[in-house]
């Protein structure tokens, strides 16, 4: 009869560069949500001075910022300028964008490099050169949502640019483009017809990507429009020193709206993906 030798319990080894990725992961989620926290926290709060935690909480702030003769026109017009910035871009980068892929390809790194300048930039710079520009004849919009809008396009060049170029790429644009002319299709067709539709996951992620950084926009709207067309970036700044609850709420609200716009949008794409799988 063989004797039984108890075996020594294995206790599992964590991965140094596993640990390491969780930590800077969960250092990462704290740095982000810690800001966040406290504008919501101070939102609600009825009295938060010397204490850690607010004293109390109310929603009278929330309810008294919806409830503000300006709360709806502001954020109606930051809506507008927003999606008119969208579109402007959709309907410009695309063709281009296109063209580029398939006729010149060479001038890509050119292009490339251009679209990154707005990050170089800064607004206050392009707010004063845009009004320099356009406050005399024969083309005036200072002062106007047009040049606003414009600007809007200039500042989301680079993430509308890299959203689109990304899909381009991916679908080997000129290989689709080549396809399409052997059957009689012309470049228009070919862009409206087979190209538009496979890179529509990279223009809505361009499109959230800018309105992301138009809606809540404050440098460009102030001194483009000012007080003529005033929207929410402007209006938050400026009840900020009378009313310091109101323009938490008001950071809160652009980052509601931010976030369902992009969980709609992401939801109605999955839908029609399975849709798509499910017909095929």
């Amino acid at each position: 009869m063989t004797a039984i030798t108890d075996v020594p319990a294995v206790t599992p080894r964590v991965d140094r560069r596993e640990l390491g990725f969780l930590m800077m992961f969960f250092a990462f989620t704290a740095y982000m949500l810690v800001p966040l926290l406290g504008v919501l926290l101070f939102s609600l709060a009825t009295t938060w001075f010397d204490t850690v935690l607010p004293v109390g909480y109310t929603f009278s702030h929330v309810v008294e910022t919806i409830n503000d003769p300006l709360f709806i026109p502001t954020v109606g017009r930051s809506l507008i300028a927003s999606v008119a910035t969208i579109v402007v871009s959709v309907v410009l980068m695309t063709p281009v964008l296109f063209l580029l892929h398939v006729a010149a390809p060479r001038l890509r790194p050119l292009v490339e490099f251009l679209s990154l300048l707005p990050f170089a930039l800064p607004t206050i710079v392009l707010a004063l050169s845009l009004i320099r520009t356009y406050s005399e004849p024969p083309i005036v919009l200072s002062g106007t949502p047009t040049l606003l809008i414009l600007s809007y396009v200039v500042t989301g060049l680079p993430f509308m640019y890299r959203g689109l170029d990304n899909s381009l790429r991916a679908i080997d644009t000129r290989g689709l483009s080549e396809a399409s002319a052997t059957l009689g299709a012309s470049r228009w067709t070919t862009l409206r017809r087979v190209i538009l539709p496979n890179i529509s996951t990279g223009i809505v992620a361009g499109a959230l990507l800018v309105f992301s950084v138009s809606f809540g926009e404050f440098t460009l709207s102030s001194f483009i429009v000012g007080d003529a067309w005033k929207t929410s970036g402007v209006w938050t700044v400026a009840i900020w020193d009378d009313q310091p609850h109101k323009t938490t709420v008001m950071v809160m609200i652009g980052f509601a709206i931010s976030w369902l716009i992009s969980l709609i949008v992401l939801f109605v794409f999955s839908k029609r993906a399975t849709l798509e799988v499910g017909t095929r």
